[in-house]
């Protein structure tokens, strides 16, 4: 099934934009140049050079950088493809700078596992306290997996009503403000929170999904994901060991959104028009190519020395789009040489996107495989199995609906399993596989993948090789998140190849929920028109918040811990729900977001005093909670909710008698 796509030809500039939106940060480098409205009561003082985004940056004292990240966090949607409209920020002194010229699509629901780097935006300096952003929901595509198939979402606001252009006003917290200045780069990461944006109801023939925008952004944040940074060549200095790029961000084809500096070292793995390097060679052979070269880096960010790290980096004809199409997914089933890759995202030369639910790929004994960041490995057709993360260069015929990777390439990316653990031993684990990035195990055929069929993969004593992880011995029925990479086709048991092993009681949590009546006419729990409880909190403090046991909640009352959801009705207790520096986390973000609020739709807090005092004066004026999205810790023993990440949304404040 093909589900529908759109050209990503537009222009680069609206994703700083989009990233802005979440910040309410502010810089303005969408644009070329930055647009600065100007305040008649507070005009801005003359500067000696406009502030224009470019490869080199600038030198002058009136303008300074500001590196934009996108993210998202987990959420219902396989696709959720929007118009991003416009957007603007106001430095404190009221200036305005419009950083969006021009409305442009994106599919948030893609990066979930990598922050995008959108731009290192040259900027005005200031702080930035207030924004506003409009998305268009006109023309969107949204698809939610529903029975195991993709299903055309209706995206409606809190009347029923479909969405058409919303816009929000944003105000950030005065504790942790963006401020820009001269020769000192600021980071900017915003995360467009697709599970506590949406009540999603999965009755009737397609899904609705009601609205309310919730976009987290956080300031130099404590916790990052990789970064995926994109772009034309600039040069390489094989002295320093970087190379520069001019960011041109997802796949447009068009735009330099300003320049930054990449760092490489001994482990850097590159693959460069198909041919494998390590370390400095690859800086060598990058060195070689002509300016404009397209290139790709994953990598991390240093927030003392403001520096990315590259851990692997493609260049020319590897890197996807460029040269040869590319399609990104699991693969769920194989026969011989052919394979079905499910969520199948193909990216076309000229640069249009494409979501996919399934798609067919023809391999070959000319297609070359490897692994990104393990190019040591001598890799071939068999190493590609049933579970496995891939992206697949090669051509892609719309007539007969196959992707041909014969003469290609097939890169096995880092893959992501949830299962509970059953038995262990030093070397092997079994488990109890539940999902692949994701995506439930129901989905995967596994016929073939054993040295005989006898031994093909069982998802409920799924065997896991942990030789050399040096693991302790995990509980029986643990949740577990596994990264690494599926067996050889046809090598069974084991079944995968563990290079990490995160037990879930230890590690990040999501508590979603929502509530279902209030005190108007009563709706169905998890139906869409959800209204809402007064009476949701029931104690809120500088120290925490607990939850209304007698308050009627909706469809959402889980904590989520990968795949393994916890039903809070099901607990002796509902736990309580505290700010992330009194547990795992440093500093935390906390969000109220309630349309037509005179202090913006959207409002950000670094420490969760502020964040309680305000949302105490919302409720006592009368404001109704309809949902709650955290993300943290969960500890079990003591049945408490560590926060790094608290949005609660309120419908309007309704008169109280």
């Amino acid at each position: 099934m093909r589900l529908q796509g759109r050209s990503n030809l537009h222009s680069a500039r609206w994703l700083s934009g989009v990233l802005l939106s979440a910040l309410l940060a502010g810089c303005g480098g969408g644009s070329e140049t930055t647009e600065v409205i100007p305040d008649p009561i507070n005009p801005i003082p003359p500067s000696s050079s406009s502030c224009e985004t470019s490869d080199s940056g600038s030198n002058s004292d009136s303008c300074g950088t500001v590196l934009i990240g996108m993210t998202d966090a987990d959420g219902d949607f396989l696709q959720y493809e929007v118009e991003v409209v416009s957007l603007s920020l106001e430095r404190v002194n009221g200036a305005r700078v419009d950083v969006l010229p021009s409305s442009n699509i994106v599919d948030f629901a893609q990066y979930v596992d990598v922050t995008e780097l959108v731009t290192a935006a040259t900027v005005p300096v200031g702080t930035y306290v207030r924004g506003e952003i409009t998305l268009d929901y006109t023309e969107a595509n949204i698809y939610i997996e529903k029975d195991g198939e993709a299903h055309l979402a209706t995206v409606v606001d809190e009347s029923g009503e479909a969405v058409g252009e919303v816009t929000l006003a944003l105000t950030i917290d005065n504790r942790n403000q963006l401020v820009i200045a001269p020769g000192v780069p600021a980071m900017l990461t915003a995360d467009f929170d697709l599970a506590a944006s949406h009540t999603v109801n999965l009755e009737g023939d397609a899904p609705v999904a009601e609205l309310y925008p919730v976009l987290v952004a956080e300031v130099n944040a404590d916790e990052q994901k990789d970064f995926r940074m994109r772009g034309p060549l600039i040069e390489v200095d094989e002295t320093e060991g970087d190379y520069r790029i001019a960011l041109r961000p997802f796949q447009h084809k068009q735009g330099r959104l300003g320049g930054i500096d990449i760092v490489t070292d001994s482990e850097t793995s590159w693959e460069i028009d198909g041919e494998a390097y390590v370390g400095a060679t690859g800086l060598t052979a990058l060195a070689e190519l002509e300016a404009g070269t397209a290139t790709l880096a994953m990598g991390v960010f240093n927030r003392s020395s403001r520096e990315f790290t590259a851990d692997s980096v493609l260049v020319g004809s590897s890197v996807p789009g460029a040269d040869l199409d590319a399609v990104f997914g699991h693969v769920i089933a194989r026969d011989g040489d052919r394979l079905t890759v499910r969520g199948a995202n193909l990216v076309r030369v000229d640069g249009e996107v494409q979501f996919n639910q399934t798609m067919d790929v023809q391999l070959g004994e000319m297609t070359q495989v490897s692994k990104p960041r393990r190019q040591h490995e001598m890799l071939g057709l068999q190493d590609i199995s049933v579970g496995q993360r891939i992206r697949l260069l090669g051509s892609w015929d719309a007539e007969s609906a196959l992707f041909d990777a014969r003469e290609g390439h097939a890169h096995l990316l880092l893959t992501r399993l949830s299962a509970t653990a059953s038995a262990q031993t030093d070397s092997t684990l079994e488990a109890a596989a539940l999902t692949f990035g994701g995506r439930e195990v129901a989905m995967f055929d596994f016929a073939g993948t054993g040295a005989s069929a006898e031994h093909d993969a069982d998802p409920a004593a799924y065997e896991v090789d942990i030789a050399g992880l040096g693991l302790g011995t995990l509980g029986m029925g643990s949740p577990l998140q596994l990264r690494g990479y599926v067996a050889p086709f046809g090598s069974a048991p084991a079944d995968f190849n563990a290079l990490s092993i995160t037990d879930f009681s230890d590690a990040r949590a999501r508590l979603l929920v929502g509530w279902a009546h209030g005190d108007e006419e009563e709706t169905e729990a998890g139906e869409v028109g959800e209204v809402g409880e007064v009476s949701a909190i029931a104690s809120l403090s500088a120290t925490g918040l607990t939850l209304s046991a007698d308050s009627t909640f909706g469809a959402k009352h889980h904590i989520l811990r990968g795949s393994h959801r916890t039903d809070l009705l099901e607990l002796d207790g509902l736990p309580a729900i505290e700010p992330a520096d009194s547990m795992f986390f440093g500093r935390g973000i906390y969000t109220i977001a309630q349309r037509g609020s005179d202090s913006g739709d959207l409002v950000f807090f670094s420490d969760f005093e502020s964040f309680a005092t305000e949302l105490d004066s919302r409720l006592m004026a009368g404001a109704m909670v309809k949902r709650l999205h955290a993300r943290g810790h969960y500890d079990d023993a003591e049945n408490r909710f560590g926060a790094v990440a608290l949005s609660v949304v309120l419908r309007e404040a309704v008169s109280v008698e």
